[in-house]
């Protein structure tokens, strides 16, 4: 039995029913155009598995385990589509012929048994840096290979999280991906089929209304479909980590207690060095002793540790336990975000990393507190000098 499967380097109708009515309007025409790359290459790859008829020489009696009806199989491929007549050998020769067609990105359809065979969509989803390359040097060629902010980059790959970045590929396109990924990043990738979709309804089986009209080996003039393009790296589907409340909490948290901390021995070198005693002072440490306790409080809530919100948090408020708790609250804080793969440091990350962890835009939150108790502590010592006796 001859077995036709058409070859399809086009858009075809999403609904399955629709596909063979379409077929039967570029199956028609007979003016020889160079088919398209795809299709090039699809005969290319199945020729390398199933050598075509007319390879064989006069009494080669290997032609009798030859699948092919016709030859030769080049001129079954114009323009954007084509036809292989399969006649024996059916259960090995089919399955090549839809994956390869899969990977290439065409559709496959099959009249014989009524059904539709779009091309497996795959998605490339970023692991990390390759083995041996710092974070820092592989988050710049990534930032600038994907057109993406470059904490951004640091972030995600510090994150060690696979994301994914690109999707509706075909295999070949998905490969292209994941090498350049590897040569201009110094990244690891890698390929996955993205989920199907629920199959529309299947095409009915019909007389084969588009094999009638054209031979086996037809001619077809269809509009040249594009040749197979290197997809573009400038606008990926999904690139960076979703935001993280409760690291940015704790990234919060850090930042409040080095201020505070700062601001803190800052003032008492002023007071032991210069002997300088202002009510301004006084205000001050107040307002960074407040701050210190904001910052253990927020730990709690990003560690979920009750400890934290309960006790030490009011024990930050006492001058010199505070300073403690605070010192003891930034080091916890550049530990949660260690243990989480968002640094590999002590110190504070950057603010756009920070940004990028709350999903937000402007000052932060830590930024606003400071500033809001900075004149709290001005307006404290301005009383305290004018209207206390």
């Amino acid at each position: 039995m001859t077995y036709l499967l058409h070859i399809v380097a086009r858009e075809v109708p999403a609904n399955d029913a629709e596909v063979l009515p379409f077929l039967e309007q570029i199956a028609g025409a007979t003016i020889s155009i160079a088919p398209s790359q795809q299709l090039k290459s699809f005969r290319d790859a199945i020729l390398k598995l199933f050598p075509c008829l007319s390879s064989y020489g006069a009494g080669d009696k290997a032609i009798d385990d030859c699948p092919w009806a016709d030859g030769p199989l080049a001129e079954n491929f114009k323009g954007g589509y084509g036809s292989v007549a399969i006649t024996r050998r059916h259960d090995e020769v089919i399955p090549h012929v839809l994956r390869i067609a899969s990977d290439l990105g065409m559709t496959v359809v099959d009249e014989q048994n009524g059904a539709v065979h779009r091309p497996q969509a795959y998605q490339v989803v970023l692991e990390g840096p390759l083995e041996g390359v710092e974070v820092e040097v592989a988050a710049t060629q990534l930032a600038d290979l994907m057109n993406q902010p470059l904490p951004q980059m640091v972030l995600l790959l510090h994150s060690r999280r696979r994301t994914l970045v690109k999707k509706g590929l075909t295999r070949a396109q998905a490969d292209v991906y994941v090498a350049a990924l590897r040569d201009r990043a110094s990244c690891r990738a890698s390929v996955s089929p993205e989920p199907r979709k629920s199959p529309s309804k299947a095409a009915p089986r019909a007389p084969a209304t588009a094999a009638s009209k054209a031979p086996s080996a037809p001619a077809v003039r269809a509009p040249q479909a594009p040749a197979l393009v290197v997809t573009s790296f400038d606008e990926p589907t999904s690139v960076g980590i979703g935001p993280d409340e409760n690291m940015f909490k704790a990234a919060e948290s850090q930042r409040m207690a080095a201020r505070a901390l700062a601001i803190s021995i800052a003032v008492l070198l002023l007071v032991m060095v210069l002997r300088l005693k202002s009510p301004y002072l006084i205000a001050l440490i107040l307002a960074m002793n407040v701050l210190g306790a904001i910052s253990v409080f927020q730990l709690g809530q990003a560690t979920g540790s009750t400890l934290f919100r309960l006790v030490l948090a009011p024990l930050a408020l006492i001058p010199g336990v505070g300073s403690l708790l605070a010192a003891f609250s930034y080091f916890r804080a550049a530990g949660v975000l260690k243990e989480n793969g968002l640094t590999t440091r002590n110190a504070l990350l950057d603010a756009d990393e920070v940004r990028e962890l709350g999903g937000r835009e402007g000052m932060l939150p830590s930024t606003k507190l400071l500033l809001a108790l900075l004149v709290l502590a001005a307006g404290g010592g301005f009383v305290f000098i004018n209207y206390m006796p």
